[in-house]
């Protein structure tokens, strides 16, 4: 078997066209030998006769020993994209006005965000954001009114723009975020039916203090539509990751996070971009 696989290499060595140019590549152990090949970075014409230099399929070199049939690849030709925008390339400010504006349509619960965000090479964004939240929701049944403060939330996470070498006019972005809020909350007029007795009773839930972290995954678009002023919409999926031990259950809302009936949620801002590094003169493209 050793025999038919030195006799294809041999044949395939005699009818390439030509010894390939001289490449860097990671030098090799001769068999036989405890110095290297290639004492150097590069295969020089002094290399043994039984060590045959091809080309794969995804262009990387591979050396070849005729004798043994081991192979040598070069991994030195795999190199990480270039990125055509400056280290520090913008900053932008935004509103989420998500809320707002199904408070318009009769949402109860939700009020405002704002956040920050830095472009590191147009590639990664670190990201804070702030806002505020509160409920005051009577559900359709009626059976009672939940209520909690207002209180302010906070956001710190990261987003990756898929077009990162892109006119940055445009992006399409994946990212996580950590949230934590502090806040009160209850619930009052609670009504239950007791059938047996033929009466309701009513009480209310004491208002208690709670600390909830979550964590969220996000994808988004957003698009200028005039000069540094841009639209983006993203999905969020949450979970909780920790909260304060209760007495009386858990909330229904929390600011910043939404509903806990629901993993997901929604955004729709509005933000300024101000470049802060210079930009390529020409418009790159992917």
């Amino acid at each position: 078997m050793n025999t038919i696989r030195y006799i294809l290499i041999s044949l395939f060595v005699l009818t390439a066209v030509g010894a390939s140019a001289q490449r860097r590549i990671t030098p090799v152990e001769v068999p036989g030998t405890t110095a290297p090949a290639a004492a150097a970075d590069t295969v020089t014409a002094g290399k043994p006769e039984s060590v045959v230099e091809m080309t794969d399929m995804s262009g990387h070199t591979v050396l070849v020993d005729t004798i043994s049939g081991v192979e040598y690849r070069d991994t030195i030709l795999t190199q990480a994209p270039k990125l055509v925008y400056p280290r520090f390339e913008s900053v932008s400010v935004g509103v989420n006005i998500w809320d707002p504006l199904l408070r318009c349509f009769g949402q109860k619960y939700g009020l405002i965000g704002f956040w920050g965000e830095l472009s590191i090479h147009n590639w990664i964004k670190p990201v804070v954001e702030a806002g505020l939240g509160y409920a005051d929701m009577t559900p359709d049944n009626g059976n009672y009114t939940y209520k909690s403060s207002m209180a302010p939330y906070f956001k710190v996470g990261l987003n990756y723009n898929f077009l990162y070498n892109s006119d940055p006019a445009y992006s399409v972005y994946a990212g996580l975020r950590y949230g934590i809020s502090n806040f009160s909350f209850e619930a009052t007029d609670v009504t239950l039916n007791q059938s047996y007795w033929g009466d309701d009773v009513t009480f209310n839930v004491p208002s208690q203090r709670a600390t909830v972290g979550y964590l969220e995954a996000v994808i988004g678009l957003k698009v200028m539509i005039v000069k540094n002023v841009y639209l983006g919409w993203d999905v969020r999926m949450h979970t909780i990751l920790h909260q304060s031990n209760l007495l009386y259950g858990e909330p229904w809302y929390i600011p910043g996070y939404g509903t806990r009936t629901s993993p997901f949620s929604a955004s729709l801002s509005v933000s300024y971009t101000l470049p802060i590094g210079k930009r390529p003169s020409v418009t790159p493209e992917e």
